[in-house]
């Protein structure tokens, strides 16, 4: 009676393995998921250089300049109708898609009037086609004719005007930027062409600096700076876009502005900052073309190729196959493969791989 127990809780035992094995494999599976999904990859510190800076750096020519940074694209809203502003969502330093609402005034009166006025042009167009008609069966004379089609079109442009003045009780954004001053609130009276708020867009900035006179004459648009931004400690390729030609009883200085792109958003209108542009001198323009780096930053390919890292806008390492020049004091040239501006890896390079996060930990 015991062995035919035993046998019994055997095969049931044998029957149920096969579950318990699929159990215990579902949980390790889940276990290993969980752990990978906690496995986060942690930045690699790293130091950096803006390419071309070695350049500025052993050149003697250089302006340097302090200056302030200024949006490059910005405008001052206003209505082109008057009326109490009924609506101003928007507060200072918001972000504002294109198009969206940013202020609008009461629309009533300007919406009778153009119901009026469609209804008017609607009954000239009856009409003149009604005239029409009768004159091209030669009942009427061509006067009659002439005139209700004047008094229709006449009546037609006054109900687009009113329409007109319709769309143009709300101001809406005319690119995705951000709020800055608010010149009037909610319930304030507005004015055509008084301006309500201050708008501007941060993707591309401007640094704007002082020229002495004897430089002037020196740089054109076009030519290549470095701004460093002295809050953030990091600097940025840039170019000259304009020079003035005249200067003002206000500010007896000439100014030069440099663009500069801002993908992350970190740079503020109002920052300062330092900028250094390098002047053109045509027995130079060579060696001001070259790129140097420190030879340290080269490495080698299994294919014998050479390859630098830098840091893209993701803040992750990038290999960038580069073909090298000659050997200098000061590092060796980059003839293909870097362009100024780039920010080049000087440390911690050994430790990257494609696409690997990076801290720049620039003092």
């Amino acid at each position: 009676m015991i062995n035919k127990l035993n046998s019994l809780l055997a095969k049931r035992m044998r029957q149920f393995y096969p579950i318990l094995l699929l159990c215990i494999t579902f949980i390790i599976f889940q276990a290993c998921k969980k752990d990978e999904k906690t496995q986060e990859i942690q930045p690699i510190d790293v130091k950096t250089i803006l390419v071309g800076e070695q350049s500025f750096k052993n050149n003697s020519n250089v302006l340097s300049a302090t200056g302030r940074i200024a949006a490059d694209k910005n405008v001052k809203l206003s209505f082109q109708v008057s009326g109490t502003i009924e609506q101003f969502p928007v507060k200072m330093g918001e972000y504002v898609k294109q198009n969206d609402l940013i202020a609008s005034i009461d629309a009533t009166t300007y919406q009778k009037q153009y119901e009026t006025r469609k209804a008017q042009a609607d009954l000239a167009e009856d009409n003149y086609a009604r005239v029409k008609e009768v004159y091209e069966k030669g009942s009427i004379a061509e006067v009659r004719m002439v005139e209700a089609r004047s008094n229709y079109q006449q009546a037609q442009a006054a109900a687009e005007a009113s329409y007109q003045n319709v769309k143009h009780t709300s101001i809406r954004a005319p690119f995705s930027g951000y709020v800055g001053e608010k010149m009037m609130e909610a319930g304030d009276l507005a004015s055509p062409g008084q301006p309500v708020v201050y708008f501007f867009n941060i993707d591309k900035l401007k640094a704007i600096i002082p020229i002495p006179d004897d430089e002037i004459n020196q740089y054109e648009k076009g030519d290549k700076a470095v701004v460093k931004v002295d809050v953030l400690n990091k600097e940025y390729a840039g170019e000259i876009t304009e020079i003035s030609v005249q200067t003002d009883s206000s500010n007896p200085t000439y100014t030069a502005q440099i663009s500069i792109n801002n993908p992350t958003g970190k740079i503020k209108p109002g920052m300062t900052c330092s900028v250094s542009i390098l002047e053109k001198l045509e027995a130079k323009e060579e060696s001001s073309a070259t790129i140097i780096v420190p030879v340290e930053t080269v490495s080698v390919t299994d294919g014998n190729e050479n390859f630098v890292y830098i840091v893209n806008n993701q803040n992750k390492a990038k290999r960038r196959i580069v073909k090298t020049g000659k050997l200098t004091d000061e590092g060796i040239a980059i003839t293909e493969g870097l362009k100024n501006g780039e920010q080049l890896i000087t440390s911690g390079y050994h430790k990257l791989t494609e696409n690997t996060p990076v801290n720049i930990v620039n003092k």
